[in-house]
């Protein structure tokens, strides 16, 4: 197998749109108090909500979604030799069990509108103007008991995603 950056993008694209809808779905279901990941993220250069929002979905969609996890998934499938749907499975489970286990509980850390108090309006606060986001935690259970679930089940999900369209363009 060849890598391609052209089916990389896309298929990190495709594996990216499909897990932003199940995480919308599943915040919409009252599965999960897990803030909009395009806030989360954008947050981290503004406290303007509106700001946030605009750098957070090119912070989400373009720079992570797209480029870094679906050029990164795709080398993996090249060395591995397979973009199989059960390989995909495996590195996306593996993605986000380092997500949830590493990069959630450091958040607090890195990110500067972050607190590991809970808010009183639940995970997200724009109380003057300006945001202020409950930390996650370990695999995000702060943000609802369903959330671990959902955040390793779309990790899996956009492997299973950009495994299949990467696969179906190389």
């Amino acid at each position: 197998m060849e890598f391609s950056i052209g089916a990389a993008l896309v298929a990190g694209l495709a594996a990216t749109a499909v897990m932003s809808v199940m995480m919308k779905m599943a915040g919409a279901a009252g599965m999960t108090d897990m803030p909009p990941m395009e806030l989360v993220t954008g947050s981290m250069m503004s406290g303007d909500p509106d700001t946030a929002k605009r750098v957070g979905i090119m912070v989400h969609w373009v720079v992570m979604g797209t480029l870094v996890f679906g050029v990164s998934y795709a080398l993996l499938f090249t060395l591995l030799g397979s973009a199989s749907v059960g390989l995909g499975g495996l590195i996306g489970a593996a993605h986000g069990a380092v997500v949830g286990m590493v990069f959630m509980p450091m958040m607090p850390a890195m990110h500067p509108r972050m607190t590991t108090e809970t808010l009183p309006d639940g995970t997200v606060s724009t109380a003057g103007g300006a945001i202020s986001l409950t930390a996650p935690g370990v695999l995000g259970a702060r943000w609802g008991s369903m959330t671990p679930v959902g955040l390793l089940m779309g990790h899996v999900v956009y492997g299973i995603i950009a495994a299949l369209v990467y696969q179906a363009l190389v």
